[in-house]
């Protein structure tokens, strides 16, 4: 993950959001050394909601594990 003060963050924003959007890698923009914003591509920050909102759901983690018990159940059996 790059990462850059933001007084450098600024005079590079276009090329930082260019990379961002192209590299699915998020940026870190950092003020007196601590890290203080990120900036992600579109794409990456949709997952990441959509993951937070399944993760959240309880029913569907419910499922989820569920699942995840009877291929345990299943693999074991094999």
């Amino acid at each position: 993950m790059d990462a850059a003060p933001l007084t450098d963050a600024r005079d590079r924003l276009s090329e930082i959001v260019d990379s961002v959007a192209a590299s699915g890698e998020a940026f870190v923009i950092t003020k007196h050394g601590k890290p203080m914003a990120v900036i992600l591509g579109a794409d990456e920050y949709e997952s990441l909601i959509e993951t937070l909102n399944v993760l959240s759901d309880s029913d569907t983690m419910d499922a989820i594990n569920e699942a995840r018990s009877e291929a345990e159940e299943f693999a074991e059996k094999e």
